[in-house]
């Protein structure tokens, strides 16, 4: 007979043992699947979350005083095109979702209703598009030409349907139809109006101009912050990069966090089912000895024994690696309808994650059982048989 049938006979006789050692696999195989699924949705679900953060990166003129800055006081500017050079370089990866600004302050609008106020005004460049790193989704507040996103403070002197008018640097009137009233808690846009930023620099006679750009900053080997700021200096020596911490932080931590939740739990579970795989297979062997001992009578080498057992593991390696893949999967979609708000329907099978379980599984079900398979060549034939 040979040795792949004296396998499946084996495992279909002590079915048992066979289906305990095949759940062991199941279970490390659906536990790694479907957390590493769960952490890749919730590196997802924590990018949409965080949108309403914001980008954590300015980049603005070297020599900007960032109390103005920072106080929304009217800052230097520069040309707008260094968006679109920055979005073209290749060596420019460290800082993403670039949204050119241009924003200072109006000291005298005047309301639908006679009064005067000092507001801000923030034109927006569509975000730019990085062309050698792969496409995202938009980050930045891209405003229609032609229209406003007006805060809420303003909102209350404007009547619905009304537009929002403003007087240029010409002396020109300039009326724009209000597409979006934002909701309280904005920040400073609270006392402010975004436009596009083709119509605000119009208004203000500053064509070609910005006095910031805004971006996210990534995580990067050599330091977040000084990674960015010397690849936005490489390419224009008199921008200057700062970052909102807390922001950045939040990002990150949360990005660790879930790495080292999946980092520990994975291997928890995987070592806990090969330490009881490791049992069952010794435990497999001891009951087989007269069975082993009756082979090597028969001529069986010591490393057709412990062929046998190896192969007898990789097959249910493999059958619990893709069961439990699948299994994995399946729970990850599940439990996302309930777990994630945004980003459950982007759930799916991670099929690269599917070769590493097809390989994975069955090599550590090899190496559990490598200990009872050599024990299982060291079994003496004759004195085996000679015992009653």
């Amino acid at each position: 007979m040979s040795p792949l049938k004296l396998i499946l006979k084996e495992l279909l006789y002590r079915k048992g043992s066979s289906l305990v050692i095949l759940l062991t696999v199941i279970i490390a195989s659906t536990v790694a699947v479907a957390i590493y699924t769960l952490s890749k949705a919730s590196e997802n679900e924590t990018r949409k979350i965080m949108r309403e953060q914001g980008l954590n990166l300015y980049i603005f003129p070297k020599g900007t005083n960032l109390i103005d800055f920072y106080s929304a006081n009217n800052t230097p500017g520069f040309p707008e095109n260094y968006v679109d050079v920055l979005a073209e370089s290749k060596t420019f990866d460290a800082v993403r979702h670039l949204t050119g600004i241009l924003q200072v302050k109006y000291p005298d609008w005047k309301d639908p209703n006679g009064s005067s106020h000092q507001i801000l005004l923030i034109g927006y460049k569509d975000e730019a598009m990085q062309r050698f790193l792969p496409k995202q989704e938009i980050m930045g507040t891209d405003v229609v030409s032609g229209t406003v996103h007006i805060g809420s403070l303003l909102a209350r002197n404007i009547p619905d349907g009304a537009p929002f008018t403003i007087t240029g640097n010409d002396g020109k009137q300039y009326s724009f139809e209000i597409a979006k009233r934002l909701e309280e808690g904005k920040g400073m846009i609270d006392q402010g109006v975004a436009f596009n930023l083709h119509d605000l620099q119009t208004i203000l006679g500053m064509e070609g101009q910005i006095n910031k750009i805004e971006a996210l900053g990534c995580v990067c080997h050599d330091g977040r912050i000084k990674n960015a700021r010397n690849q936005v200096q490489a390419i224009f020596s008199d921008l200057e990069v700062t970052e909102i911490s807390s922001i950045a932080d939040a990002r990150e931590n949360q990005r660790l966090m879930m790495n080292k939740y999946g980092a520990f739990i994975i291997p928890f579970i995987i070592i806990t089912c090969l330490l009881i795989t490791g049992l069952l297979f010794y435990q497999n062997v001891s009951t087989r000895k007269r069975e082993i001992g009756l082979l090597k009578a028969m001529g069986t080498a010591n490393a057709g024994i412990l062929i046998m057992i190896l192969a007898k593991a990789f097959i249910l390696g493999l059958a619990g690696g893709i069961a439990g893949f699948f299994l994995g999967t399946w729970i990850a979609e599940y439990f996302g309808k309930e777990i994630f708000r945004f980003t459950f329907q982007a759930i799916r099978p991670i099929w690269s994650l599917f070769v590493y379980t097809i390989v994975i599984f069955p090599v550590l079900w090899m190496l559990a059982s490598w200990v009872p398979a050599l024990k299982a060549t060291q079994i003496d034939a004759a004195r085996t048989l000679s015992e009653e």
